[in-house]
């Protein structure tokens, strides 16, 4: 289904996170003087949905098939949009944000509006085409590039996370936690009415962890949160390309 957002019109930006007492100056460091771990990059798969949606089953279906490989190369990420909530089913796991999220790809895309389900491979910078189900196609030829061009390592005895490699311009470093498998959920009312949907890699929450010009620098890490796992994203902007991900 298609929904008309107010797509050049984001009033929900992406604030950095202060709850850890974050500071940008010491966040950004760019000497690199701890042992570091490498973390595998990988290829991010977002899906947008609504458990008010009876278009959306078949997608989170074959998104869940994907991630169930467990795949190291790939990851599922899944955002519960509330703009069909009015249909009679409010989203359990919905958060406008994700709206929000969707909307800036939808202006840097130059879409004229925002639907579901809709898939993006890394941030829309590999195209699915037509439909979401050329999925398995895009994600086969992106094995030959993911990788190339950012660079993550874990700061060994430290909650900080090195981020290496060459651009000329500003991208956001985001922290997201997710839930890998929350109880399926029975819908009792709206157009998924006795449905009982399954989810899988349920975004919580996006911090923003600062700002990567190139080169290399060191970013502290949130704290982990109970029953949540945490990837780090390289976007070029709000609604831009993905640049880079890794499981931390």
């Amino acid at each position: 289904m298609k929904f008309f957002c107010h797509i050049f019109q984001r009033t929900n930006k992406i604030t950095p996170d202060t709850s850890d007492a974050y500071s940008p100056s010491a966040a950004m460091s760019s000497a690199r003087t701890s042992t570091s771990r490498f973390l595998p990059n990988v290829t991010l798969i977002e899906l947008f949905q609504s458990q008010g949606c009876d278009s959306c089953p078949p997608a989170n279906k074959a998104c869940i098939a994907i991630a169930a490989r467990n795949d190291p190369s790939q990851l599922l990420l899944t955002y519960e949009v509330t703009y069909w909530d009015h249909l009679g089913w409010p989203d359990t796991f919905g958060d406008a944000r994700w709206n929000e999220r969707q909307s800036a790809y939808a202006a840097a895309l130059k879409q004229r509006s925002c639907y579901t389900p809709q898939v993006l491979v890394d941030g829309g910078s590999k195209p699915l085409g037509s439909s979401w189900r050329n999925l398995g196609a895009v994600l086969e030829k992106a094995r030959e590039t993911v990788g190339d061009g950012v660079r993550f390592e874990r700061v060994e005895g430290t909650s900080k996370i090195s981020i290496l490699g060459d651009t000329r311009r500003q991208n956001l470093v985001l922290a997201v936690f997710y839930e890998i498998e929350p109880a399926p959920v029975r819908i009792l009312r709206g157009e998924n009415k006795g449905e009982t949907l399954p989810h899988r890699n349920i975004v919580r929450d996006i911090k923003l962890l600062g700002t990567w010009q190139g080169g290399a620098q060191e970013f502290e890490l949130p704290a982990k949160r109970s029953g949540l796992e945490m990837a780090v994203l390289v976007q070029a902007g709000e609604g831009g390309p993905i640049l880079g991900a890794a499981r931390v």
